[in-house]
């Protein structure tokens, strides 16, 4: 077994009969967990040059549905617009947000419509060959080895990305370097702490096998934050996987199918039982947010 990237401990046997429930990528892999802070990951671990390959030609953040009209659609359009206005007001005049794992540059669109006095610039391993952002600058790549320079964003933007690199605390090490002074990185990742994950348990949307390869839960994702050097750091929480968890369950690859009603419809019955666990410990898709020392 290898050891924990965040606190050195030796990871030990998590999770078994776990495969990729919504696209069928195949993969062989155990889910392994680190005693000290909780930590989930890959043995054997995912390398750098396997990632691309995690992700099929219909990944639906690489695709132009989550884009389209519909009930989804609309969604990710609300859900896009609240996450702008928050992260626009940690961007200054003339400020530059730079999003990792960018997708079909539905945020940044939203983002920089929203502000047109940014920069925005985008990161992904998939070239979705974006035309419609203004202001726009996009890296194909890994942000770990595209060798951006040193304080060249306000913002560091990774909505649900965290959890997909193949070793976050070089990934944060990463942002802290590109990050001017005061700068701050803003990201969304799975909470393994979940209620839902204890429910679903290998069928928890939340591990999005492979492609998520750690699972951070809300006292670890704070401790690697410090660890890379950040300060400052709060974690809340928000919606959680209970459509994408029942849809694995149920149905053979879901990943694949609409979604549409059945979404919005299950999204929208769970979200009081979302708010009510949020009020007393975080739960589902946790926010954080922490700042680049001066």
């Amino acid at each position: 077994m290898t050891a924990c990237i965040c606190c050195g401990v030796e990871m030990k046997p998590h999770q078994t009969g776990i495969k990729d429930w919504e696209y069928g990528v195949p993969w062989n892999s155990e889910l392994v967990k680190c005693p000290g802070c909780g930590l989930v990951a890959h043995q054997p671990a995912i390398r750098a040059d396997q990632i691309d390959s995690l992700y099929p030609g219909n990944y639906l953040a690489h695709s132009s549905a989550s884009r389209k009209r519909g009930i989804y659609g609309y969604l990710k359009s609300v859900f896009g617009n609240l996450s702008a206005l928050v992260v626009a007001k940690y961007l200054p005049r003339s400020g530059t947000c730079l999003e990792v794992g960018c997708g079909n540059g539905q945020f940044l669109k939203i983002l920089a419509a929203l502000r047109d006095d940014i920069r925005v610039i985008g990161v992904d391993v998939k070239d979705t060959k974006i035309e419609d952002v203004p202001r726009f600058t996009f890296h194909h790549g890994q942000l770990e080895e595209l060798s951006l320079p040193s304080g060249c964003t306000d913002v560091v933007y990774c909505s649900n990305l965290i959890e997909h690199v193949c070793n976050p605390l070089i990934f944060l090490n990463e942002c802290h370097r590109i990050l001017k002074p005061h700068g701050i990185i803003y990201g969304v990742t799975p909470d393994h702490l979940s209620l839902d994950r204890y429910i679903f348990g290998k069928y928890w949307g939340g591990y999005h096998y492979p492609r998520h390869t750690f699972v951070f839960d809300h006292d670890n994702i704070i401790r690697i934050l410090k660890k890379a050097g950040f300060m400052e750091p709060t974690v809340r929480g928000g919606y959680s996987f209970w459509y994408t968890s029942f849809a694995n369950r149920l149905f053979k690859l879901p990943g694949t199918k609409s979604r549409g009603f059945a979404f919005a419809a299950i999204t929208a019955v769970f979200a009081p039982v979302d708010y009510l666990i949020n009020v007393f410990q975080c739960h589902g898709s946790m926010t954080f947010v922490a700042r680049k020392q001066p």
